[in-house]
């Protein structure tokens, strides 16, 4: 009998152990994801802005941290969240959820910043910050076309439509 519970006990081991290294791969291959030059259709970003202008016009209350909502007030999403579900919800699992990471994502907008909004694209991601620390963004909007995007500002707030502001701007990525 003590010859099976070792048995197990090892087995036990084992599984814990490979499924540990299995985590640590994802990790290591999430990290090398952020940093690629994404380019993906414009129809897979014009996707992911209708469903963000969708979660921004139904009555989704910031959530932080959140990244579900069933509009009306159950659930929620920050700013990071509502760009994460939307890129999900349009078919893309390859954004990442914070802001932290998402401005690593893609490639440098071309004519697209908060000043100068003629060369923003639906699916955009414009990068602000607010008391952020190590020039990391601590904010970020999403264009939807027509010099306005989806924000998710703070607590007490809904998500909403804005025009895109230039105030506390820092860099615009694009995934498309």
């Amino acid at each position: 009998m003590k010859l099976f519970f070792a048995l197990i006990l090892v087995i036990f081991t084992l599984f814990v152990s490979a499924n540990a290294n299995v985590e640590s791969q994802i990790d290591r291959l999430a990290e090398f994801g952020e940093s690629m030059n994404i380019t993906l259709s414009q129809s897979v970003c014009n996707a992911a802005a209708a469903k963000a202008e969708h979660y921004a016009t139904c009555g989704c209350p910031y959530v932080w941290g959140g990244t579900s909502c069933g509009c009306g007030g159950s659930g929620g999403m920050d700013c990071s969240g509502i760009v994460y579900t939307s890129f999900r919800e349009a078919g893309w699992t390859g954004i990442t959820r914070t802001t932290s990471t998402q401005y690593r994502q893609g490639t440098s907008c071309s004519g697209c910043s908060g000043s100068d909004t003629k060369g923003c694209k639906a699916g955009d991601l414009l990068f602000y910050c607010f008391g952020c620390s190590g020039g990391v963004p601590d904010h970020v909007i999403m264009a939807i076309g027509g010099n306005r995007a989806v924000q998710c500002p703070e607590p007490g707030q809904d998500c909403a439509i804005i025009d895109i502001y230039a105030e506390n701007y820092m860099l615009c990525r694009s995934m498309c």
